[in-house]
């Protein structure tokens, strides 16, 4: 990867910190909660570091003092802050889990656990593969709305931040409270990326917290 670093914590009024590490980052496992990540719609709401089996999502509160980190190479990262509570979180939405609706569950859990409000809520969807390069079959094309069939061979480009962006405006979020970031994982060499470089290519990290 070119860069060292993505820092999207502005957009949170640096609040919380929101960022794209390399790979190589070094963690604090003393105070770092990290999912096992099986592309599922699973959340959790954690309160003490460590790592979390079968799950690709997870909430915390600024009490518990712990960073958030997932792995991302295509895949999207989405930061979740909510800073009326001081809740955050931090989701890795593939197609797979952004077809089973990962975003929905995280926000609901927000407002279960946490008592957000969701017009107090800020998400920011982090670098993926944009829909310029994200090719993909009917068989995963037939479970999105905004899908462009490719005119010269038998794909689907897939716009996974639409998708998202449908989820969690229909829930609820306001619109100005949504922030993109306009990279795409597979053009950028500044980002590691699966389909580029396949069994090549290395994670970045997304992290969130204090």
């Amino acid at each position: 990867m070119g860069i060292d670093r993505f820092n999207f914590s502005s957009f949170f009024n640096n609040q919380i910190n929101a960022l794209i590490e390399k790979q190589n980052f070094e963690i604090d496992f003393d105070k770092t909660a990290i999912p096992i990540q099986t592309h599922s719609s699973n959340v959790k709401f954690i309160k003490k570091p460590g790592i979390y089996n079968n799950c690709d999502g997870l909430i915390t509160s600024k009490k518990y003092n712990v960073n958030l980190i997932i792995k991302v190479a295509d895949c999207v990262p989405v930061y979740i802050y909510d800073n009326k509570t001081q809740y955050y979180g931090l989701v890795h939405s593939g197609w797979k889990g952004t077809k089973k609706h990962i975003i929905i569950n995280a926000l609901d859990m927000f407002v279960n656990v946490s008592k957000s409000f969701l017009k107090n809520i800020k998400i920011c969807i982090g670098p993926h593969i944009q829909s310029c390069c994200y090719e993909v079959d009917w068989d995963v094309a037939q479970h999105f709305s905004f899908i462009k069939k490719k005119s010269f061979k038998n794909k689907w480009l897939l716009n996974l931040e639409k998708e998202i962006k449908y989820d969690i405006i229909n829930k609820g979020i306001l619109l100005e409270n949504i922030y993109t970031v306009d990279i795409c994982t597979y053009e950028s060499l500044d980002c590691e990326s699966f389909r580029r470089d396949g069994e090549n290519s290395k994670r970045m990290l997304g992290i969130i917290g204090y």
